[in-house]
């Protein structure tokens, strides 16, 4: 299975890339965002993706098919959202028209009016996302909240997110508290900490 790919840039086009390994050009598909970001560095330049190998199915029998990320981040909830019934890899690399931060946010928030604005998903697909993917995606959502944080201030937010829910916070008023927190207090270090924090701060 191809996880990485590394090489000089030689094509951009929207939705797909190639990248020339020692000769061999590799096509990869990319959600539009990544193809601007790769369009501004330029052909010629070296680039390095996280990989997701599938296949399609055609008139010819399976095609395989290389798809791209910045990151393994990315990648990781590329493969959640591939959990979304009948999205597929190709859907899914195309709903990723926004942050994937954005995109997690929503989805806890249950804003199908923000899902409903990326390419192929529409008022049903927004709702398979929240009810499939509620609850999966927090830690997308903390590398929004505190850009650059360390993986583990992600997983403290989160669990305080899951806490407030538990115990009847609304998904967006805990997400809203717990970023005044860890913006205020950076200092915090558990999640008994956050939790106590957000009351104290109501």
């Amino acid at each position: 299975m191809i996880r990485r790919i590394r090489g000089e840039l030689v094509g951009v086009r929207d939705g797909a890339v190639v990248v020339d390994v020692n000769g061999l050009g590799y096509e990869v598909l990319v959600s539009g965002m990544l193809a601007e970001r790769l369009r501004d560095r330029g052909v010629g330049s070296q680039v390095e993706l996280a990989t997701y190998y599938c296949e399609r199915g055609g008139p010819g029998g399976a095609i395989p098919m290389l798809v791209g990320f910045e990151s393994e981040a990315v990648r990781e909830f590329f493969e959640l959202l591939l959990s979304v019934h009948q999205l597929g890899p190709i859907g899914a690399v195309k709903a990723m028209a926004l942050p994937v931060g954005t995109i997690a946010r929503a989805i806890e928030l249950s804003d199908t009016k923000t899902l409903e604005t990326l390419p192929g998903v529409g008022k049903q697909r927004a709702r398979d996302m929240v009810s499939k993917l509620q609850g999966k995606v927090g830690r997308f959502v903390a590398e929004e909240l505190e850009p650059g944080a360390e993986a583990v201030g992600d997983e403290l937010a989160m669990e305080a997110l899951e806490i407030l829910a538990q115990i009847g916070v609304s998904r967006g008023d805990a997400l809203r508290r717990i970023q005044q927190v860890r913006q205020a207090e950076p200092e915090i270090e558990t999640v008994d900490e956050i939790v106590r924090a957000v009351f104290r701060r109501k």
